[in-house]
């Protein structure tokens, strides 16, 4: 759908200061919806920046009671590298620690009461980590293909002189998404990662691939006061719906595994439209306002979007 000249959307954007660890870092966000809405914070993929939210920053049916929240994470993005550190002196790497660090401080720095926290793909990893650690936190926690190991990924060639890693890193990830999402979006998909710095999305997947572990620890976490939803796609070969399904029942009471059909490993940017609606049957069930439990599997038929052909 075509959108009319002169069209001034309603996201605005904003620097927080944040302190992670001791250092200060200036950190971008974009939001939408009403101020005294429930916070629905959200976190992009890997290597990647918030510009993966920005159909649902734009979607009138969630932001109207939603104030929808989408952050650079520091390195990515327009949030740049503290200016109190030689950060050029060592390689950039994403550990556990620091990842929660991060989104908690940023909740804290926005004074975010009860949010809802959502991530996809290590953003998906790290709520179990959250759910361990700060359970308190938060009201919800939304992991879009998670999983408790996700191995392989942290390799050389994602970050060496040798290769166009923007180029690399990019087609990497047309793979991933389902073959019924839209080209534009996919293409777009791959158009966002072309713009990450060196080095940066490596960085992110020693989190993804070497230090995030859940297999022996899922019985650490309590989910009964703050619910925990393991949301995978069917065309998601790293993380699948099995992988959620895994989650859930390693979890026991208050997570739930939910398989979208027909959709990937970036289901926010890779075909927005049918993430969307699926995003609404799981933000009611969260609220209340849903009639009965979610489904097992939902599909594009169960919310009412049709799909098209993929070019």
């Amino acid at each position: 759908m075509s959108t009319e000249p002169g069209t001034v959307e309603p996201i605005t954007g904003k620097y927080v200061h944040v302190d992670i660890n001791g250092t200060d870092h200036r950190v971008y966000f974009e939001e939408n919806g009403p101020e005294d809405g429930t916070p629905l914070l959200c976190q992009h993929t890997a290597g990647c920046n918030n510009q993966e939210w920005r159909h649902l920053l734009t979607d009138e049916e969630i932001t109207d009671e939603f104030r929808v929240i989408a952050y650079d994470l520091p390195f990515h993005g327009k949030s740049v590298p503290p200016t109190s550190e030689d950060w050029w002196e060592e390689d950039y790497e994403l550990d556990a620690e620091q990842f929660v660090e991060t989104i908690v401080g940023i909740a804290d720095a926005l004074e975010l009461k009860d949010p809802i926290y959502m991530g996809s793909s290590m953003g998906g990893n790290i709520t179990l980590e959250l759910a361990d650690w700060h359970p308190d936190r938060f009201q919800a926690l939304i992991g879009l293909e998670c999983g408790v190991h996700s191995p392989g990924f942290h390799i050389d060639w994602l970050d060496h002189p040798h290769i166009n890693t923007t180029e690399v890193n990019a087609y990497s990830c047309w793979g991933l998404m389902a073959k019924q999402s839209p080209e534009q979006t996919r293409r777009e998909t791959m158009y966002l990662y072309e713009q990450g710095a060196t080095g940066v999305f490596k960085g992110d997947l020693y989190y993804y691939s070497v230090d995030h572990d859940y297999r022996d620890k899922l019985d650490q976490i309590d989910a009964r006061e703050c619910p925990l939803y393991a949301v995978n796609g069917e065309y998601d070969y790293l993380t699948d719906p099995s992988d959620g399904r895994e989650v859930a029942n390693g979890i026991g009471e208050g997570a739930t595994a939910v398989e979208m059909a027909d959709i990937g490993h970036f289901p926010m940017s890779e075909h927005p439209a049918l993430f969307n609606a699926y995003l609404k049957e799981i933000l009611a069930d969260i609220t209340g306002d849903r009639e009965g439990d979610l489904p097992e599997t939902l599909t594009p038929d169960e919310v009412g979007v049709q799909l098209g052909p993929s070019s």
